[in-house]
């Protein structure tokens, strides 16, 4: 594996990706990350029907990402078979500095000019992982689908005391044995091998503040703490609606997981957060927007590219002139005006483990309001947060397993 000296000039930062049906998007997502300094980004692809892995497959020519097909076997879920692929692959790992992220998400760094470098000249010294918060981006109140730049469009955000928001992305050095993961990185099955149990155990992490991590969250954390939260120098911007129109049309291609229903109006509620204006991204936004253009005076990719907007502008005639249109637009309407501080009355439950998802199906047959079964789930997610905050305090060396 690549490690990365202190002279920042010198390290190669890598961005992990897995696409489908992201032509609209693709080429300020690829634009912004060159920019702020990811001198490489591969990217997984499985049944694009807008042309993004052609698109893609073109900037490979361009020297600009990597492409690779994601042939998913029946039974298979398409995202985790990808990091299968990306954990057994020698050029993904091959980097100083990698981080797993989806074409919804964009690293803002609020440190100096914004980039990689200002980032990582900025750690501690043997810093191993940056457990970078997502904060949540909302529609802005738009409801038409809009194909122009999402990080100029889409400006309202959560504030940084939505705890709904806490999940983390996790920059990090690559490391023999490792395990990719959405999130974060995970050590293979130790298969008897302590030394293998204790390499997490042994690496420094910090948080989107410089702050240092316990053991506990290294090991095995997702999601931030009040103790482990840090948006000072830097976080993950998370734009997981945009329009309404551009939410049902993801309702409409589905997920990477393979979950049903998942893009429900419960969903929106709780990412469709406008609370704040969060604009640190936006310096960006005039560099970004040359790029581009340069990018698009190649008239294969300006063929493909339009090629992918064209497909969507039809799923978009043909969203709005269903009959059920009107409904599901005013259903949006009403989940995104749920206060933020009602949402623990949202029952959301794609995130829950199968079998906790069955109960919650038992209780609702039982004739339970959806209301209460979420206020408590919502208590016993509490309960569960202080459990593992109080385990951290007390012994922050015997973190569970993975």
């Amino acid at each position: 594996m690549k490690r990365a000296g202190r002279n920042p000039a010198h390290f190669h930062a890598s961005i992990l990706s897995m696409m489908k049906d992201e032509g609209p998007f693709l080429l300020e997502w690829l634009a912004y990350h060159r920019h702020i300094g990811f001198d490489q980004v591969s990217v997984y692809t499985n049944k694009c029907n807008d042309g993004t892995d052609d698109m893609l497959r073109r900037l490979e020519e361009m020297g600009l990402a990597r492409h690779y097909r994601n042939d998913v076997p029946a039974g298979k879920k398409p995202q985790p078979h990808a990091l299968g692929l990306a954990t057994a692959n020698p050029d993904i790992r091959d980097t100083d500095w990698l981080i797993v992220m989806d074409a919804d998400e964009f690293l803002s760094v609020k440190l100096k000019q914004g980039r990689i470098t200002d980032l990582i000249d900025a750690l501690p010294h043997a810093t191993d992982g940056i457990a970078l918060t997502w904060r949540y981006f909302g529609s802005s109140g738009l409801t038409d689908w809009n194909p122009g730049l999402v990080t100029e469009n889409y400006t309202h955000a959560a504030p940084d005391s939505f705890h709904k928001g806490w999940g983390v992305k996790t920059l990090f050095r690559p490391f023999e044995h490792m395990r990719l993961g959405i999130h974060r990185p995970h050590v293979k099955s130790a298969g008897g091998k302590p030394e293998l149990a204790q390499m997490l155990q042994d690496q420094n992490w910090v948080n989107g503040s410089g702050k240092a991590l316990d053991k506990t969250f290294i090991t095995s954390g997702w999601r931030s703490t009040e103790q482990s939260l840090g948006y000072a120098w830097a976080e993950m911007n998370h734009y997981g609606v945009k329009s309404r129109e551009a939410y049902l049309l993801r309702q409409i291609r589905g997920n990477v997981n393979n979950k049903a229903d998942k893009y429900n109006a419960a969903y929106f509620s709780i990412f469709d957060r406008n609370e704040i204006e969060a604009p640190n991204i936006q310096r960006q936004l005039p560099k970004v927007k040359a790029t581009i253009a340069q990018w698009l005076e190649d008239p294969r990719l300006r063929k493909l590219q339009d090629e992918a907007l064209d497909y969507h502008r039809t799923q978009v005639a043909q969203l709005r002139s269903a009959p059920e249109y009107n409904g599901l637009i005013a259903e949006l309407d009403q989940a995104g005006d749920i206060r933020i501080d009602r949402l623990n009355e949202v029952l959301y439950i794609q995130h829950m483990p199968p079998a906790a998802q069955e109960k919650v199906r038992k209780l609702q047959a039982s004739g339970m309001a959806d209301r209460d079964i979420a206020l408590m789930v919502d208590a016993a997610i509490k309960r569960y947060v202080a459990n593992q905050e109080t385990q951290a305090g007390e012994d922050s060396s015997e973190a569970p397993e993975t």
